[in-house]
């Protein structure tokens, strides 16, 4: 039986992938060290996870049934610490909490919250729910965070806004999840701070010391902005044609967001945003309500002060941006796929779109094609 269960939920984009990173990266060394990190890949507590809040299958197909019991049993039979960390949690309803906190044997689990300034996470979050299907503009989102904040006397739950804040709400997760058990917050430290630091803070917060464990490889990336909209306009073409999210999510959002797409942007700016102002009062009425409840603390709340991101206004990006983004995305995507399939049926090699402003369209409309391809390809094999 464990005699300490720790559970990461959260939030996304405070460094969740690469803090999971680490413990997996490390996974044989926290074992020697008496923590166990259940699963033999991450993914697994991902499905564990969506057992334990009622799904019944992952986005990309796979059964998911009983993946939450076969993770608290090897926890059970673990004589340690084990190590949970899926930020899928942090937006849970009540009855999942209650389930999850009673669900390991004999151990009320304790919680780990990690927190990241909110006008950081705006722009991140944009990205992450384009990569994740969407195709809400920059401005429709911008202006649903704002109006559907917590707290706000004109509060408007519009969809963008309130998948934002089921993410985002730091006291109302907090308040949630600290129902559970013991709570810990980590606050991820402002940009200069040393490379180390969120790690040890984490570490801290879960029981282990990082000192020898390594650095896992980057995965999360940013795009670029004229890429974003890329990607935001191949999943509205994608849903116009019948094949909205999770269709191809393995395409657009691990092929194309995560690992081809990063290499594209070197010469595209990256999304910035000034830190508007209803930020500064906000974060200062979170932190106070933060301050009242019984967590421990780990880094600085102060920490969470907005600052501004660098970059450029993804409204002011250019057709030719957008564009030279899409082409250059077409034939990422066809030369993987190439190297993958050999297949001679894959679409044309180049496209030119041309130019003028419906030069985007048609690249975008081009990759969709390369996309669908793959699909009715995937389900012909299948069938």
């Amino acid at each position: 039986m464990a005699r300490r269960v720790v559970l990461h939920v959260g939030a996304m984009k405070s460094g969740t992938t690469y803090l999971q990173g680490a413990l997996y990266k490390n996974k044989a060394l926290l074992a020697e060290r008496g923590f166990l990190v259940p699963g033999a890949r991450w993914r697994n507590q991902i499905e564990a996870v969506l057992d334990v809040k009622g799904r019944r299958a992952h986005p990309e197909g796979d059964s998911v049934a009983g993946a939450w019991d076969r993770l608290v049993a090897e926890v059970d039979e673990w004589d340690g610490t084990a190590l949970i960390s899926v930020e899928l949690l942090a937006p849970a309803g009540p009855e999942t909490v209650e389930r999850v906190a009673t669900s390991f044997a004999g151990v009320t689990p304790e919680i780990v919250l990690s927190l990241r300034d909110i006008n950081r996470q705006i722009p991140s979050m944009w990205q992450e729910l384009i990569q994740n299907g969407m195709d809400w503009t920059w401005a429709e989102f911008l202006s649903a965070v704002n109006k559907s904040r917590p707290g706000s006397p004109e509060r408007r739950h519009t969809k963008p806004g309130k998948r934002f804040w089921s993410e985002q709400d730091m006291v109302g997760i907090a308040r949630r999840w600290g129902q559970a058990g013991p709570l810990h917050l980590v606050t991820v430290p402002p940009p200069g701070s040393p490379a180390t630091l969120l790690l040890e803070r984490f570490g801290a917060a879960m029981g282990f010391d990082p000192e020898g464990m390594q650095s896992p490889p980057p995965k999360n990336t940013s795009l670029g902005a004229a890429t974003v909209e890329v990607l935001r306009g191949l999943n509205a073409e994608l849903d116009r044609r019948g094949l909205a999210y999770p269709a191809a999510m393995g395409l657009r959002k691990h092929t194309l967001g995560k690992r081809l797409m990063p290499a594209l942007t070197a010469d595209d700016p990256r999304i910035g945003l000034q830190a508007p102002r209803w930020t500064q009062a906000f974060t200062r009425d979170q932190a106070a309500e933060l301050r009242g409840l019984d967590a421990t603390i780990h880094g600085d709340l102060d920490d969470l002060a907005p600052v501004d991101v660098r970059g450029i206004d993804p409204r002011k990006v250019t057709d030719k941006q957008v564009r030279d983004a899409a082409v250059a995305s077409y034939a990422a995507l066809r030369k993987d796929l190439d190297k993958k399939l050999a297949d001679p049926t894959i679409p044309g090699e180049a496209i030119d779109p041309g130019e003028g402003r419906k030069a985007p369209a048609r690249a975008v409309s081009a990759l969709a094609d390369l996309v669908e391809w793959s699909v009715r390809r995937e389900e012909l094999v299948r069938t």
